[in-house]
């Protein structure tokens, strides 16, 4: 790596910094999600042994973060920031192997791509949340790196690296062992293409597979039980089943165009343009092999890895519907692609950068900026990606508790009816804040002999209301909290 840093090095940094800075806010003040408290209610408090073997098959069970969820607690307590610590964390190494894959590209193509990389809405929220999303991203990520860098060195260390951050990616989310997998066919195809192709070498597939026996193995044995359980056990049914395209290329367009509402007409524009991108890399690719370009070869050979990436992702996740009737990821479960595809996306940029500097620049940048626009006005620092309804859970179970203590209120067994969504984070702050005169709350809905109600607002139409009073009105997610007029002091 530079020791000196150019004027470009230093505008990387800075943007990193302030985009982390943004996340260890948001993740400092915002309200715990549903997710989030269900995996910290059943899974954190669990031994090593029930977690890592995933004995409870439920998906909502991410492996690492349960893990990562359970120490966090031991060595910093149970705030929002230290549970989510790990994922920050996380965030670190996912802009730093940004900026490690591109390094040798161009300055303003590294910006542009650290940029696109690193200011996706979406992607940056997960990296706040106590879930395996934003870990798996930072492991993707960092197994890509090394397995690109094993073919420019050939040092055994990268394969060493790849299998490990790709095995912690895996425990992170199970959605990755797609990439994994493409990533070992990648291997033989690409060490088979580049000795026999280019370098004139006689191909020894023994010698070939032998660097990764002992990580495969090693590896096998800890998911080999995880892996089982969650196809075996769990339901892959949060997903779409209308078709590839249908779900997962137009969430892939969601999540590239963030909250930006796309119409039917240009969603079939935009898929047709993400085809043609990819497409454009296996021409590029082609044409290196018709006309023996080894030089041309060894210097993108991430264009090649990442170009074959997205073509065997999208097969395996084709394979799967057929074959295992497995859903089309979409939303968050396909926001992997995400960084998959804008690694592959810098790449070409670098490759074409050759060509014409000036113009692929420019447009890059453009590209970078409208990225950074678009984070900085929908920048929020309370709401949470596909978890809103839980911005204010929090304030609601503070102004809860203000009230009771302000009424110095005697009356245990309180009891907090809520909609069914509430459940998981309310019972997290009800056991982290201790508050226990409050009791655990169900999702069995709520009823006139409740001492709180919090519920949306549409939900109290025909409820006998003369029998509360509002406490407050949470706009933003359009809620309420209602308190019983008469209550019972035991």
């Amino acid at each position: 790596m530079r020791l000196k840093l150019s004027k470009t090095d230093w505008l990387i940094f800075a943007s990193g910094l302030l985009v982390f800075l943004y996340i260890f806010v948001k993740a400092s003040i915002s309200s715990f999600t549903t997710d989030e408290s269900f995996s910290y209610l059943h899974y954190a408090h669990t031994s090593f042994l029930d977690i890592i073997s995933f004995s409870d098959w439920y998906t909502n069970n991410h492996i690492l973060n349960s893990l990562l969820m359970k120490y966090a607690e031991v060595l910093f307590g149970s705030s929002e920031i230290s549970l989510r610590l790990p994922n920050i964390l996380l965030f670190v190494v996912y802009m730093v192997y940004s900026f490690l894959l591109f390094r040798d590209s161009d300055r303003l193509v590294v910006l542009a791509v650290f940029i696109l990389l690193c200011t996706n809405p979406g992607m940056v929220d997960l990296f706040g949340l106590a879930r395996g999303y934003g870990l798996s991203y930072g492991f993707l990520l960092m197994s890509l790196f090394h397995f690109i860098r094993y073919f420019q060195n050939r040092k055994s260390k990268d394969i060493v690296f790849f299998h490990i951050a790709s095995m912690l990616a895996v425990l992170s989310s199970f959605t990755m062992l797609i990439s994994y997998a493409a990533l070992m066919v990648i291997y033989f195809i690409t060490d088979f293409i580049s000795n026999r192709v280019f370098l004139k070498k006689k191909y020894s597939f023994f010698k070939s597979v032998k660097v990764h026996i002992i990580p495969v193995v090693l590896i096998a044995i800890i998911l080999y039980e995880p892996v089982r359980r969650v196809f075996m056990r769990s339901e892959l049914n949060f997903g779409g089943k209308e078709g590839f395209y249908s779900n997962t290329v137009s969430d892939l367009i969601k999540n590239l165009f963030h909250g930006i509402e796309i119409s039917p007409a240009w969603m079939i524009v935009a898929q047709i343009i993400i085809t043609a991108v990819v497409l454009a890399g296996s021409v590029i690719i082609a044409r290196m092999f018709f006309k023996k370009d080894d030089r041309s070869f060894f210097q993108h050979t991430g264009l090649f890895i990442t170009n074959l990436l997205i073509i065997f992702i999208s097969l395996a996740i084709l394979f799967q519907h057929l074959i295992l009737g497995t859903d089309y990821p979409i939303a968050r479960f396909s926001l992997f692609l995400f960084p998959v595809f804008i690694v592959y996306f810098g790449f070409l940029l670098s490759y074409l950068s050759e060509k014409n500097k000036n113009l692929v620049v420019v447009s890059g940048l453009c590209l970078a900026l409208l990225s950074a626009g678009r984070f900085v006005y929908k920048a929020d620092l309370r709401s949470c990606s596909e978890w809103r309804f839980d911005m204010e859970t929090k304030n609601m179970i503070r102004m809860v508790s203000d009230d009771h203590d302000a009424t110095k209120a005697e009356t245990v067994d309180v009891r907090l009816g809520i909609n069914w969504l509430f459940e998981p984070t309310v019972n997290f702050y009800r056991e982290t804040l201790q508050l226990d005169w409050l009791l655990p709350v169900d999702r069995r809905g709520f009823t006139a002999e409740d001492d709180y109600i919090y519920t949306f607002r549409d939900e109290l139409t025909g409820f006998p209301n003369d029998k509360y009073e509002v406490v407050h009105e949470f706009e933003s997610v359009n809620t309420v909290l209602i308190k019983r007029l008469e209550k019972t002091t035991q």
